[in-house]
């Protein structure tokens, strides 16, 4: 099945510039994020559980992409260190995710959890009213929007429910349902 990203752009009361992301896996929400432009921080929620991610860049020599959770730890980095010819290298709770570099100018984010392996995700970035890979003065958003999003899908893959839902979903030789959870 296929997943779609839908978004739209918010300036609740306090006037702050809001992006409203839904992952959608047929007609389903898997996955919410709202990234605040101005406080550069990503409200996560799927299946019920709800994380607020603050993005940071630190290191002056060797730049890095830093999330900290809601209570100040080390969520996960990006390092641009670790980037390989086409892919990028995100570590998220200490579990290692890759994603092609080319998502930014073709519009495609794909994460592998093996380079050699399918990806275990892939969804066009193609969006309603926010142009997120456009260069336009305008439309131009952070690379920290990007970098929220890719956090967030790689979150969404790591949470226990994703692997009881494909626990339940596989299946053995005689048709039942292999594990019931």
């Amino acid at each position: 099945m296929n997943y779609v990203l839908r978004t739209h752009e918010t300036f609740p009361q306090g006037g702050r510039r809001q992006l409203v992301v839904a992952l959608w896996k047929g007609n389903l929400n898997v996955l919410s994020m709202v990234y605040d432009v101005l406080l550069h921080t990503a409200r996560l929620e799927s299946v019920g559980t709800k994380r607020l991610f603050m993005v940071y860049q630190e290191g002056k020599r060797h730049p890095k992409i830093v999330f900290k959770n809601e209570y100040g730890f080390d969520a996960a980095v990006i390092d641009s260190a670790a980037a390989n010819d086409e892919f990028g290298c995100i570590e998220v709770y200490e579990k290692l995710y890759y994603y092609n570099l080319s998502s930014l100018t073709d519009g495609t984010l794909s994460v592998y959890d093996n380079i050699i392996e399918k990806p275990l995700i892939s969804f066009a970035m193609a969006v309603s009213s926010v142009n997120t890979i456009g260069n336009t003065a305008q439309n131009h958003l952070p690379a920290d929007y990007f970098n929220c999003l890719l956090m967030g899908v790689c979150w969404y893959l790591q949470l226990p429910q994703k692997t009881n839902d494909l626990i339940n979903t596989s299946y053995n030789i005689s048709g039942k349902p292999a594990l019931q959870v």
